[in-house]
């Protein structure tokens, strides 16, 4: 469904209208998913300026601003790969490393007629299985997952990075990470305090729940002399949706990831990449089951290996 150059149906093929259209609902239910981000972002600096003024205000938009500039000059105009990987704590492949990546990157990307040199390869360093599609087109995989897998495998892991970086552009990536900032501080602040339930194992997970349903009912009452009624009712119900919304967005773009790399001829081996990547991954069950369920950024490898065989 992927018009890469060099695809056998890039031109006026029949499944051209059928493809551009799959693609238009896709871009249209992720943009749809960020609305919650977005409006969330949006009302804090609302709520922040109802309760401080509005010189304050302007002092945190300028901030938040700012802040937009430097991604996108880190991440877009000028970018600095070696400072982006060091950031995501990757190093650069070692020699042995370093003719395997880049074999297997040259065979991935040769196949669509895809240009590989503007991506930038690193590792990091781990006894896991794990990828990642970082900002300023770097792409990385674990040391272990180098050592470890099939020339195939590995091939099929870098395909599926490869997709996230096609589904999206970058830009429309950055303005997201930019747009998301003020949720995803409260977020980590709310997640730094229920750091404090640890102490009660995985009952923790349920003792957060309880705890942020309270919350969330009381928000209002809190917020409302101050912001109206209306205002602490949207806040706090976008507080409820956003991580749901965001946890569905992301599965999305890692089905999307393997449709490419589906696409691209790489299906049975990155199924074979998952299911090695299952087997050495300790079953999840109960509570943190549930959690993953709703709230995981990835969807479970058996849904992901049903949509491959579809």
């Amino acid at each position: 469904m992927w018009p890469f150059r060099g695809s056998p149906q890039r031109d006026g093929s029949a499944e051209a209208p059928g493809r551009r259209l799959r693609i238009a609902l896709s871009w249209s239910a992720t943009a749809l998913l960020a609305l919650p981000t977005v409006a969330l972002s949006v009302l804090i600096m609302v709520v922040i300026e109802m309760y401080t003024g509005p010189w304050l205000t302007a002092a945190v938009v300028g901030a938040w601003v700012l802040v937009g500039v430097i991604l996108f000059d880190a991440g877009w105009f000028t970018p600095n790969r070696q400072s982006s990987a060091t950031m995501f704590g990757f190093r650069r492949p070692v020699a042995a490393e370093s003719e395997i990546l880049s074999a297997a990157w040259a065979r991935v990307t040769r196949a669509p007629g895809l240009d590989g040199w503007p991506y930038s390869l690193w590792v990091q360093q781990s006894a896991f299985m794990n990828a990642y599609a970082a900002p300023t087109r770097v792409v990385a995989v674990t040391s272990w997952a180098i050592a470890a897998l099939e020339s195939r495998q590995l091939e099929a892991v870098l395909a599926h990075e490869l997709g996230h970086h096609l589904h999206a552009d970058q830009r429309l990536r950055l303005l997201d990470t930019w747009c998301s900032i003020p949720t995803r501080i409260v977020q980590r602040i709310a997640a730094a305090a229920g750091r404090l339930a640890n102490v009660l194992g995985v009952t923790a997970i349920l003792v957060r729940f309880v705890v942020v349903v309270a919350l969330l009912a009381l928000l209002p009452v809190a917020l409302a002399p101050t912001t109206g009624l209306p205002v602490a009712l949207l806040l706090s119900a976008l507080f409820a949706i956003e991580p749901l919304a965001n946890a569905t967005r992301s599965r999305r773009e890692e089905f999307a990831a393997d449709r490419i790399a589906v696409d691209l001829g790489y299906g049975r081996d990155l199924a074979a990449a998952l299911r090695e990547w299952l087997r050495d991954r300790p079953p999840v069950t109960g509570l943190l089951a549930v959690r993953a369920r709703w709230f995981g950024s990835h969807p479970p490898i058996a849904e992901r290996l049903d949509a491959m065989e579809r």
